[in-house]
């Protein structure tokens, strides 16, 4: 097992009256590839922050690196690698240029050096894209710099905010498997996600709710433990009964072509209420069980927050 990096307790964060992250406990390992989801405004973003002392406690204690976050945030801060959502890059500098530039502001001593380090591990001297304008690179690839120069420093923990939001899928896939050579080395990798198949790629997930930690486990781990099954039921004609829509048997409907997606707590519940779909006329066929996804899990966990049984 490896040592704890960052450990909090009971961490709090207010903002007036209202609580943006509430009572929060976690301890994260050095080489973790941790992944936190939660909807907007959840409080994930904070607590990823909160976490490495980049925004004051409201109550709460906890180190990272061993330092006090409360305390030593000047100590911690830099030993962070932080990428935004919204990253900023100078797009009429080459990718070379502002490698550069920010080894510069870091204070590298070998700035030429370190620069063609980060090339090469970030395969920009494939097709001479180390002296491409970034202005003129795709949105992967703008990416896949930003987290370069994130990592610029050597940081020990990485800090990524939806760093693949608008990015398509294939290029979304090659970041991810850089973030896992990255975590390989001994760098904690901390991203925020709204992505399952991302969140799959994650060594452990935190998914974070009105500022509260509702699982904090490897994904795995999590769909194992959700109690949930789905199937897909195909459709004699379209489905247009809010009563069955709005059975406690069900959890989660959707419409997927002539077939509706259904979520329950056991095969039986669905059985029953595919059987009552038919004699209604819109069922065609039996049920064919399938795979259960995170997004199943925390949609689930989000309506118990809210007092829901069915979406609703």
């Amino acid at each position: 097992m490896a040592a704890p990096i960052i450990e909090v307790r009971n961490l709090t964060k207010t903002f007036g009256d209202k609580t943006v992250v509430d009572q929060l406990n976690m301890t994260i390992e050095e080489g973790q590839l941790y992944g936190f989801l939660g909807p907007n405004g959840s409080g994930k973003t904070t607590a990823i922050r909160m976490m490495c002392g980049l925004v004051p406690l409201t109550s709460g204690s906890g180190t990272c690196l061993g330092f006090d976050i409360g305390k030593q945030a000047h100590k911690i801060k830099p030993l962070l690698g932080y990428m935004t959502q919204h990253f900023s890059l100078y797009r009429d500098l080459t990718v070379r240029e502002n490698l550069q530039f920010v080894c510069k502001l870091y204070g590298i001593r070998d700035v030429a050096g370190r620069v063609n380090e980060l090339v090469k591990q970030f395969a920009f001297d494939n097709e001479g894209r180390d002296r491409q304008r970034v202005g003129t690179m795709s949105g992967g690839w703008k990416q896949r710099l930003a987290l370069a120069c994130a990592m610029a420093h050597r940081p020990r923990i990485l800090l990524l905010d939806e760093p693949t939001a608008g990015v398509d899928p294939k290029a979304r896939e090659a970041f991810w498997d850089i973030l896992q050579d990255i975590a390989a080395t001994g760098v904690s990798v901390l991203v925020s996600t709204h992505y399952m198949d991302e969140a799959m790629r994650s060594q452990r997930i935190a998914y974070v709710l009105y500022g509260r930690l509702l699982v904090d486990d490897a994904p795995e781990k999590v769909l194992a433990d959700a109690n949930l099954v789905a199937a897909q039921v195909p459709l004699g004609q379209a489905f247009r009964n809010p009563q069955m829509a709005h059975d406690p048997r069900v959890v989660r409907l959707s419409m997927q072509g002539n077939s509706i997606r259904v979520v329950a707590r056991s095969s039986d519940d669905i059985a029953s209420w595919t059987r009552d779909l038919a004699a209604q006329g819109m069922a065609s066929g039996e049920p064919t069980p399938i795979d259960v996804g995170l997004e199943d899990v925390f949609f689930y966990l989000t309506l118990q927050q809210q007092g829901s049984v069915t979406q609703f």
